[in-house]
């Protein structure tokens, strides 16, 4: 049995760890036997609890000082190389999402693994550590999977074999998503944003452009904690027509309410490396408004499923959202055809994809766990729910 060690540093409800999870449940579903390695300092995240998948709790966390999170990530990376350097053998695979697990990458080089590196992000500040940390990938690396041309074109392996593999949604997600109906055009029209609780995601710009826009609804999802998300809340004069939440693993109410998905990015800032909440989004049948540079480029063509507006452009913004609130046979056009782009996004592809980089071919039929008798049970009351 091909035996997997997979590393990720933060497991949250982020993007990174939602790819993560989805691969490493390929893999195991394919026969491997995996193992991961994670901090998830508020007890929950998109990598906890996956069927067959053991758990190795490290010490990480964010804080608001910078100096401590740099503390707590090099005390990560020292537990992560010195608990892999005794415990690897040469025959093992090692699997790291995200450049920031480097200790785990140099144990693995040292003990003759073979390193697989999943490569979501190019934004990392400063420029200092993403210079350290692509320098480590560099020297340890095997294989890199990025997932878009976009962060392909942002880093040079001359010596590890590399592949673009794009990302996917999960299946039960894309089964309840294509039962989801077009939205309710007698209701207020609703603008949906999901992200970080970070200036450069576009939090601020959500909110001038709720109060450029009074008539319509916003409804922003943080991935913070509710005490997070109410004490931003009560640091800005927040309009009527914004409404906030805190972070949720069930977004698809969300998207099931909302008319149209937006990303708020600025790209001089931040430039997003795939897009998986516009993708989600798409499969509801809903348009988005992406940015027009990184990752979303592979998703959104602007005009097809939406536009490709720079946040900066407040003006540009506005224009694109009264456009497809007051065009309603443009709105169904763009969300046809968002529904069918976001078809071509196949889990069974990805899945297929990620097992071939681990020479895992053969899928491995299994007695579904508790974990996956009760997921499949909560699957089944949404499904009522939506229907």
């Amino acid at each position: 049995m091909k035996k997997i060690i997979a590393v990720h540093l933060l497991n949250d409800f982020s993007g990174s760890p939602f790819v993560f999870g989805q691969a490493l449940q390929a893999l195991q579903q394919r026969g491997a036997h995996v193992t991961l390695y994670t901090a998830t300092p508020t007890g929950e995240g998109f990598l906890s609890g996956l069927a067959g998948v053991q758990m190795r709790p490290i010490s990480y966390r964010h804080s608001q000082r910078k100096w401590l999170t740099l503390l707590w990530f090099v005390w990560a990376q020292w537990q992560l190389f010195w608990r892999l350097l005794w415990q690897l053998r040469s025959t093992d695979e090692v699997y790291i999402n995200t450049l920031l697990p480097m200790g785990a990458a140099l144990a693995a080089r040292l003990r003759g693994c073979r390193v697989v590196y999943h490569i979501h992000e190019v934004s990392i500040q400063p420029a200092a550590l993403r210079q350290l940390l692509t320098a480590a990938a560099r020297a340890t690396a095997n294989k890199v999977v990025f997932v878009s041309q976009y962060v392909a074109s942002q880093f040079s392996f001359e010596s590890a074999d590399t592949e673009v593999l794009y990302n996917a949604l999960d299946p039960a997600f894309a089964r309840q998503a294509s039962r989801i109906s077009s939205p309710n055009m007698q209701v207020p029209f609703v603008v949906l944003m999901l992200c970080s609780l970070k200036a450069y995601k576009g939090v601020y710009t959500m909110l001038e452009l709720a109060r450029r826009l009074p008539a319509i609804r916003f409804d922003m999802v943080l991935n913070c904690s509710k005490a997070e998300a109410d004490a931003f809340a009560s640091r800005q004069r927040m309009p009527a027509n914004l409404h906030l939440y805190s972070v949720t693993k069930n977004t698809l109410p969300h998207y099931q309410r909302a008319h149209l998905v937006v990303n708020l990015s600025h790209p001089d800032k931040w430039v997003e490396t795939f897009g998986l909440t516009l993708l989600e989004g798409m499969a509801c049948g809903r348009p988005v408004i992406a940015p027009p540079a990184g990752g979303p480029l592979d998703v959104v063509t602007h005009g097809m499923e939406g536009y490709c507006i720079d946040a900066r452009d407040l003006d540009a913004l506005v224009e694109g959202v009264e456009d497809l609130y007051s065009d309603f046979r443009k709105y169904i056009r763009f969300a046809d055809n968002a529904r069918r782009k976001a078809n071509s996004f196949s889990a069974d592809r990805f899945a297929a994809d990620i097992a071939a980089v681990f020479g895992l071919y053969a899928s491995v039929a299994a007695s579904p766990d508790l974990g996956t008798a009760v997921h499949n049970l909560e699957m089944e009351i949404l499904d009522r729910s939506l229907n």
